[in-house]
């Protein structure tokens, strides 16, 4: 049986070295970064969907089979300038209205009283033009 004398300082050093030699992990910390089209394919969901939260579009990524955390669709978010889905909201007014304008249809049901005391049922029904919807500010 050998008997070594040491100060314990350097007692202490050693089983640091011990500790450290043991205990190695890789040079790497946290989550692996998030590479290739990811991020573009978040920043698209983002503007084609002015109206999806974080949860929406990991959720729809989650359904393309790939996994994100909300966490980091926040992060990607804000790098983009983009902020939550209710600053990222729809068009203008002016801007629904002219995208609506072709389809967009007035209609009034009412009836009239003539002298002769017959009620006359009317359906009365305006398109309106492009250029008065423009017209609005």
């Amino acid at each position: 049986m050998a008997i070594v004398l040491c100060h314990t300082d350097t007692l202490l050093r050693w089983h640091r070295r011990l500790v450290a030699r043991r205990w190695t992990y890789g040079g790497r910390v946290g989550r692996p970064p998030i590479g290739g089209e990811i991020p573009a394919l978040v920043l698209r969901l983002a503007r084609e969907n002015p109206r999806w939260g974080y949860q929406r579009i990991v959720g729809e990524l989650r359904g393309l089979g790939i996994e994100v955390s909300a966490t980091t669709v926040r992060k990607l978010l804000r790098q983009a300038r983009l902020g939550p889905a209710d600053e990222r909201s729809g068009p203008s007014w002016r801007a629904f209205l002219r995208a609506q304008a072709a389809s967009m249809l007035a209609v009034d049901f009412f009836t009239v009283e003539t002298i002769s005391l017959q009620r006359l049922y009317v359906l009365f029904s305006v398109r309106p033009a492009l250029e008065v919807v423009d017209g609005l500010t």
